[in-house]
């Protein structure tokens, strides 16, 4: 069986993943988007309410196209059992069609291969990041800037830095001529101020051979959060 939350529920729901951090961040941070209006199209499903234990975001079906990005899910569980059933489920996930896990933890991995083989799907490996949070931003000094993207004498771009629709920080760039000028921690440390306060988690994602970025976010106080070690994955049909 399972429950498809209905917008009261998704705000109960977001107050109670908030107790599963930083296992939950992801999710949590798509809860969170998805109750403010910034996805408006995915759904929400635990496979029991309110004492669940596993939730998946997913694209709302009469939605579904063919851009890769909405067919990405977001998982999190609280154990392997309730996950498993509802990946099983075919009203669930479907599984003849080619769709993305989103930052998964990869104690998961096993499970998905076995359902995927199942499912008579095949699983491609993508990337594996660590999850880096702050926890105290109060104590990231603040650096006067306007701007979140560096602009050089031209006005054209040469370091940014965005956000993922659940919230985490991510794609920072500099270009290579523009690198060593401190322009990647001024970005970071701004939008850690406007993530704080418009009050949703500080956090980002850094592929496992990205030393670079992560020496640079340990330096601001991010931490590794050792609960999750997030993967990404493609799913299609064999």
């Amino acid at each position: 069986m399972f429950l498809l939350l209905t917008e009261e529920k998704l705000l109960t729901l977001e107050k109670i993943l908030k107790n599963y951090l930083p296992a939950a961040i992801k999710t949590y941070g798509t809860i969170l988007s998805i109750n403010r209006g910034k996805i408006p199209d995915l759904e929400v499903i635990v496979d029991s309410w309110p004492d669940f234990n596993a939730v998946i975001c997913r694209p709302c079906k009469k939605e579904e196209t063919s851009k890769e990005t909405e067919f990405t899910l977001t998982v999190f569980s609280r154990d392997q059992s309730s996950l498993h059933k509802l990946l099983m489920d075919d009203n669930i996930v479907n599984w003849k069609t080619r769709f993305m896990f989103g930052g998964i933890d990869r104690n998961f991995l096993e499970l998905m291969k076995a359902v995927a083989a199942c499912k008579k799907s095949t699983i491609s490996f993508t990337s594996s990041s660590y999850t880096m949070v702050l926890q105290d931003p109060k104590d990231l000094l603040d650096i006067t800037s306007e701007h979140y993207c560096i602009l050089d004498e031209t006005d054209n771009p040469v370091s940014w830095l965005l956000t993922y629709p659940y919230g985490a920080m991510g794609l920072l760039y500099t270009l290579p001529e523009h690198r060593r000028k401190g322009y990647a921690k001024l970005l970071v440390t701004k939008m850690v101020k406007v993530l704080q306060n418009l009050g949703y988690p500080i956090y980002c994602f850094i592929e496992d051979e990205n030393s670079r970025s992560y020496q640079l976010f340990q330096k601001l106080g991010f931490k590794e959060a050792p609960e999750i070690h997030a993967i990404w994955t493609w799913c299609q049909p064999s």
